[in-house]
């Protein structure tokens, strides 16, 4: 007997509809994706340190841009970096008026001498911005950040060297940084870099030299030889013309007393010792001081952006009171209540003596006076640490030195030239803690989170006896 309910015929098309069907849609989905990532940059960036995502700085910045601003790569689109090209093409979507070709010189042999006329000599892989009023060119080298050898990539610097770009090519005015020679200064690379990385214009040379650049700011990097009745006459006229002057100034053996009576006149008075915390230190080393942020112009940025930087090897700063003279002298970061100060450059302990000195004290101070004449104003600003300027401390990201520096140099332009955004790690730091932190954070790691599990383990225990 046959069956009464015979088989549907359309059953055994309809597996084969449902799988085609789906085919379709992903398809769809993925030519609908394809084309809102072109579009409108829908990326996730899931690399480890966010290599690809740009601050709420350089975001607020680029949106600001109201010129033209064209970014030429040298190469085929297909054979540039990887990493350099994505950064790049989310960089241009960042602004409409942000333009992205991607040009082979050896197919456009024009193109050399093009950029030739304008001064600039380019190579292969090179990046090209153009503005409004002039152009700069990018190796990829200079895209990226290096250990001290040179030998291995360890950060993305594409960001600060983009948005810096930003600024330059479409700004008429190019401030200069004059750095004093002749008295033993040592600016460190990274110091240098961190003016030349913000369009500053960076000329070195005796005081006489640089001066005769007409500089915006005046760099003194820890010198340890005095300077000339000369040198302090000339810095004089400089800073009653309306100068400013960045002076950083480390403990040292030898006296200065020229220079410390240029730093008097100004209110500032350079102290004779070395600053120890008993708490706020890094790196085991009570002369690692981490500074307090006083109430100062400089040190807005530091109220939303909560990070601290460190002074190795710092001297005291006191005020020269200046009864009926038109110096504002204020201090910008100083040690806590619990440092001290130790006189001398041997010691048979590092903690505190009945000897020493009791804190807090200045760490860094400024100095304002107003050119009644000229309507302007003058701005002195000296650091007590060499260190707080060092290769490895600017380039270490979890550190705020360099933020400090650049907001420091900002002041002392009166102008927001200049913006830092740290270099993107392609492996994380180490993470730095304060002394008492890691005391906390081990205590935590140690006692209490495996006391909550002993006394959670009793708790059952107890539970499950009295079922």
């Amino acid at each position: 007997m046959k069956n009464s309910l015979s088989a549907d015929p359309f059953q055994k098309f309809q597996k084969p509809v449902f799988v085609g069907l789906l085919i379709v849609v992903v398809l769809l989905i993925n030519i609908v994706a394809h084309k809102a990532v072109d579009h409108y940059s829908l990326k996730l960036d899931l690399t480890e340190n966010a290599l690809y995502e740009f601050s709420e700085n350089t975001i607020k910045v680029a949106a600001s841009l109201n010129k033209p601003v064209k970014i030429t790569v040298l190469n085929r689109e297909e054979d540039f970096v990887v990493m350099l090209r994505e950064v790049l093409k989310r960089f241009s979507t960042l602004n409409q008026h942000i333009s992205l070709d991607f040009v082979d010189p050896y197919e456009n042999p024009a193109l050399v001498g093009y950029y030739a006329g304008k001064g600039i000599q380019i190579h292969q892989n090179d990046i090209v911005l153009e503005g409004s009023v002039r152009t700069k060119a990018y190796s990829i080298k200079q895209m990226y950040t290096f250990n001290a050898g040179k030998t291995k990539i360890t950060g993305l610097n594409a960001e600060q060297q983009l948005i810096s770009a930003l600024y330059y090519v479409n700004d008429p005015v190019v401030p200069v940084a004059a750095f004093i020679d002749g008295h033993n200064e040592r600016p460190s690379n990274a110091l240098i870099a961190l003016f030349k990385d913000n369009n500053f214009e960076v000329v070195r040379g005796n005081l006489s030299s640089v001066l005769q650049k007409n500089p915006d700011i005046v760099i003194i990097a820890a010198p340890t030889r005095d300077f000339l009745k000369e040198d302090v006459q000339l810095l004089d006229i400089y800073m009653n013309d309306g100068g400013s002057t960045l002076l950083f100034s480390e403990p040292a053996v030898d006296r200065l007393p020229r220079l410390e009576g240029f730093t008097k006149n100004w209110g500032i008075v350079l102290g004779q010792e070395l600053v120890f915390e008993s708490q706020a230190f890094t790196g085991n080393n009570p002369v690692n001081i981490v500074p307090m942020y006083a109430p100062h112009e400089i040190n807005r940025y530091f109220m939303d952006t909560r990070v601290f930087l460190t002074m190795p090897s710092s001297r005291s700063l006191y005020a020269e009171p200046r009864p009926g003279t038109a110096y504002d002298v204020r201090t910008i970061l100083n040690s806590t209540p619990h440092s001290y100060g130790k006189k001398g450059y041997q010691f048979d302990q590092l903690k505190k003596d009945s000897v020493d000195i009791d804190g807090p004290f200045s760490l860094v101070m400024s100095s304002e006076k107003e050119i009644i004449s000229d309507t302007e104003v003058s701005r002195f600003v000296v650091v007590g640490s060499k260190s707080v300027f060092g290769d490895d401390l600017l380039g270490f990201a979890s550190y705020g030195n360099a933020e400090f520096i650049i907001q420091t140099i900002n002041w002392l332009n009166e102008k927001e030239l200049t913006m830092y955004i740290p270099p993107k790690k392609i492996k994380s730091d180490p993470l730095n803690l304060l002394s008492g932190q890691a005391l906390i954070i081990g205590v935590i790691i140690t006692g209490l989170i495996p006391l909550l599990f002993f006394v959670s383990g009793i708790i059952v225990f107890i539970r499950r006896k009295k079922l």
